[in-house]
């Protein structure tokens, strides 16, 4: 009897993991704080919120960004060779501009950061001036954590010429969190 429970809790779980993330459940794929005028959410718990107490982001209020808000958007489509000089993958998610548009930036520079603790700074009017997209999808399907997931900052620099030789550095994968500074 224990194994069969055993059995049938396992296969609930595979189901509900298993699931399309669209229309799963689930919490904010992107947090977007600091210097923003629009806020949805409160302070971070240093208690229920580990990884932003590991890498030093605090923050009184923010605006969160789910799955579906992000699928919601007006999705476009970026056709890129990523890493620089590998293979040309299909991406597709919102513009990075319309995203911070909803939180309403009050600064100038970005800091993102990413599940492995990477950050990067990125001028606000570099996204403003480009296409660049936060990848929810690759190849049609969502972007998975343990890939390039959950989001991932993409520049389309194989159609616009001022970004040709644009740094892998400043494509940001496992994108959770973005500050306005």
């Amino acid at each position: 009897m224990i194994r069969i429970l055993a059995v049938c809790v396992a296969a609930i779980s595979l189901a509900a993991c298993s699931g399309d993330p669209e229309f799963a459940e689930g919490g904010d794929l992107v947090t977007i704080h600091g210097a923003i005028g629009t806020v949805d959410r409160g302070a971070t718990d240093p208690a229920t919120e580990p990884l932003f107490r590991a890498y030093g982001i605090e923050f009184d209020s923010a605006c969160v960004m789910p799955f579906a808000s992000l699928a919601d958007m007006e999705q476009h489509s970026v056709r890129v060779a990523y890493p620089a000089g590998g293979e040309t993958r299909h991406f597709s998610g919102p513009l990075l501009r319309d995203v911070l548009e909803i939180a309403d930036p009050q600064g100038s520079m970005l800091t993102v950061t990413a599940l492995d603790g990477y950050q990067r700074d990125i001028e606000i009017d570099q996204i403003l001036e480009h296409d660049v997209i936060v990848a929810i999808r690759m190849e049609g399907d969502a972007l998975n954590i343990g890939g390039f997931g959950p989001a991932m900052v993409v520049w389309p620099r194989d159609d616009d010429d001022d970004l040709a030789d644009i740094d892998d550095a400043d494509w940001v994968w496992g994108v959770f969190s973005i500050e306005v500074r």
